[in-house]
């Protein structure tokens, strides 16, 4: 069987530099203000992202941590990447937020934090994430979202749709590049089934289509990318739940 690592040197240097179109694209972050009044720490994320949450808090910049993550298609792959057996009795109900916050506070010495551990999905993420810090009297001006950067395009998206308490602004704080974090396939499955979902058509999550998420304008280079590696891979569409 051939390794993660020749696969992607079989890739060339034109699909690998595709990939890295969408994937720079997808990282989406902005100017940090300095502080927040409340981080979400998402499922979905490796340790490497998990270290961001970390140094914020370290440094005094956040309000509240809030850790957000049910179960969803990526435990599996966190569980394996923590040394668990994803199989196992013991890890058969636990949550990506409870695995988070077990990290925090066995690697970090952080226990001050709040867990959301029912949503399953970027849509639910932001939903009841939203309705705990409600349920707890939090009225943040300011909220940082911390995502794998696979993920942050589309959960600042969703947050632009949904998100009214407190008339919150958004900070978009990816993770580093997280293709050696995840199985090299999972990686690229993560890269390839964003850029349908973001579209803001019939068939996208935008309002024109599935009205999950805010409009999201697609560059033309990020299109004429994605094309270029369905051309060579087809098999790599995504399926859209």
């Amino acid at each position: 069987m051939t390794s993660p690592e020749g696969r992607r040197a079989a890739f060339g240097p034109e699909l690998l530099g595709h990939l890295d179109t969408l994937a720079a694209w997808l990282a989406l972050e902005d100017p940090w203000p300095g502080g927040v009044d409340l981080m979400l720490l998402f499922g979905g994320s490796m340790p490497a992202t998990w270290q961001v949450a970390v140094d914020a808090v370290m440094a005094g910049d956040v309000g509240t941590l809030m850790l957000v993550g049910g179960r969803g298609h990526t435990t599996d792959a966190l569980l394996g990447a923590l040394g668990c057996d994803p199989g196992s009795a013991e890890t058969s109900d636990i949550t990506e937020a409870e695995l988070m916050a077990a990290w925090l506070r066995d690697v970090h010495g952080i226990e001050d934090v709040v867990l959301e551990t029912r949503s399953s999905n970027c849509g639910n993420n932001i939903t009841f994430a939203e309705r705990l810090a409600a349920r707890i009297g939090l009225e943040p001006r300011t909220v940082a979202l911390v995502q794998d950067p696979t993920m942050q395009r589309r959960m600042d998206a969703r947050f632009r749709r949904t998100w009214s308490l407190g008339g919150a602004v958004a900070f978009n704080r990816p993770g580093p590049d997280s293709r050696d974090a995840w199985p090299w396939d999972r990686w690229v499955s993560l890269v390839m089934g964003e850029v349908p979902r973001l579209r803001d058509d019939a068939d996208g999550y935008g309002p024109r289509g599935r009205d999950f998420i805010a409009h999201v304008a697609v560059p033309d280079r990020v299109e004429a990318a994605y094309r270029a590696l369905l051309a060579r891979h087809p098999e790599w569409v995504r399926a859209m739940p």
